[in-house]
């Protein structure tokens, strides 16, 4: 994966292949197909209309269920990762009036090739597991986002067509996704969009609480809706409870401060303030019918054997060939061409202090293993995880250990109860 202009021209394949997938499906309906690589449009929007965030995002069912899925690689702008993840914009798999090759991709996923120079393979997943209802939102508020060209929208029934035609293979893991647009038919969906909002775009919307340039979403994948990936699913039926870090009883507004505290590196929110109740709006809305003695599929990260003993020189290894392509090669994180924060710093000033569980070796492993990295085969949602128990141990080792700002407030931590093995202090 530390290939990337290698990768980058795999996407340009991935584009040769929306044209062949597009002609072949004209080929089947008798339908002419003009051009089918040019991405302009009488009916296209001004340049000005293409560049940012689209207002149908936060309103629209098609644009939450994209921000859910689809974001951690096409972005909030649709403008991609550079030679990473390919940009949505003038995409000729999206802009083309046959909606073939979208659907293909969206059911099916695809792969980038293994080259001599390129021994990295990035995946998207496919995402059959989704309503035919809903893949097809979230294809008609992409078509028609980013001064895409103004195509007839794609209808349930076009999908279910595709889908009986591909026979793709469908996720059937027992975690139950939560669909963030479902949120739409709520009475206090403001308040829920605005809590998802608060998680996803952390460290812009709360600029005065977040130190480093971290989001909610750094470590609770997909607004908290991924197995494994620390999902928000019934959490906030298990509030209040006994912490040990903290030795008394917490509430969910005082686990979330711990958040801003220590992954975000800033200060607390307001515990009866309209942000803090927005964020705990959103976890009740997840909590759905769970009760404290319930037991939640895919709650937290997973355990990780403490016996494996790490091996930094090997995780550094690790990191330069699996993280540094999304991370940096110095643990900086990488930027977009606006130079605002597209994947998070693993260490420095701008990352998690040392307070954060994060900094623990196997927390950190527990995490990896299960959720880095993403576009690493084709598992729903993210394609995300894949390295062996020891590799994750080790990598953790590595980035866990390296310079990241102190937490004074240290201290006071497991004040009755015994502190983990792993612990920084």
């Amino acid at each position: 994966m530390s290939d990337t202009i290698s990768v980058g021209r795999m996407w340009k394949r991935w584009s040769a292949l929306a044209a062949i997938i597009i002609i072949i499906g004209a080929s089947k309906t008798g339908n002419a197909v003009a051009a089918p690589l040019k991405s302009s449009s009488p009916d296209q929007p001004s340049a000005t209309e293409k560049k940012g965030v689209p207002k149908a995002m936060f309103t629209t069912r098609g644009g939450l269920a994209y921000a859910q899925f689809c974001t951690d690689c096409h972005r909030l702008d649709g403008e991609g990762v550079a030679k990473v993840f390919p940009p949505l914009a003038a995409s000729p798999s999206v802009t083309n009036k046959d909606a073939s090759a979208v659907l293909y991709f969206v059911l099916m996923g695809v792969a980038t090739t293994e080259t001599e120079t390129s021994k990295g393979v990035l995946s998207m997943p496919g995402f059959a597991r989704l309503r035919d209802d809903e893949i097809a939102e979230i294809v008609n508020f992409v078509r028609a986002s980013w001064g895409n060209a103004k195509n007839p929208p794609v209808t349930a029934a076009q999908v279910k067509s595709a889908r009986a035609s591909l026979d793709p293979k469908v996720d059937v893991s027992a975690f139950d996704t939560p669909r963030i647009a479902d949120v739409l038919k709520e009475p206090n969906a403001e308040q829920l969009v605005r809590g998802m909002r608060l998680n996803t775009e952390t460290h812009t919307l709360l600029p005065k609480n977040v130190g480093n340039v971290l989001n909610c979403t750094s470590c609770h994948l997909n607004g908290g809706t991924v197995a494994d990936g620390s999902p928000y699913v019934g959490v906030s039926a298990f509030f209040p409870s006994y912490a040990p870090r903290a030795g008394r009883v917490i509430t969910l507004e005082d686990r979330i401060n711990g958040c801003f505290l220590r992954s975000m590196n800033g200060k607390p929110l307001a515990k009866d303030g309209d942000d803090m109740k927005a964020m705990v709006a959103y976890f009740d809305w997840m909590k759905r019918n769970t009760k404290p003695e319930d037991r939640v599929e895919g709650r937290g990260v997973g355990k990780i054997s403490q016996d494996i003993k790490p091996d930094s020189e090997n995780g550094k290894r690790i990191y330069v060939a699996q993280c540094a392509i999304c991370h940096g090669q110095n643990g900086e994180g990488i930027k977009n061409s606006q130079g605002q924060p597209v994947y998070p710093p693993l260490w420095g000033d701008q990352s998690f202090n040392i307070g954060a569980g994060m900094a623990r070796t196997y927390t950190a492993a527990a995490f990896v293993k299960r959720n880095m990295p993403i576009g690493f085969h084709p598992g729903f949602p993210l394609a995300q995880g894949g390295l062996s128990d020891q590799e994750s141990v080790d990598v953790a080792e590595y980035f866990s250990h390296m310079p990241r700002p102190d937490f004074p407030a240290k201290v006071n931590d497991w004040p009755k109860d015994k502190r983990p093995a792993d612990s920084r202090y």
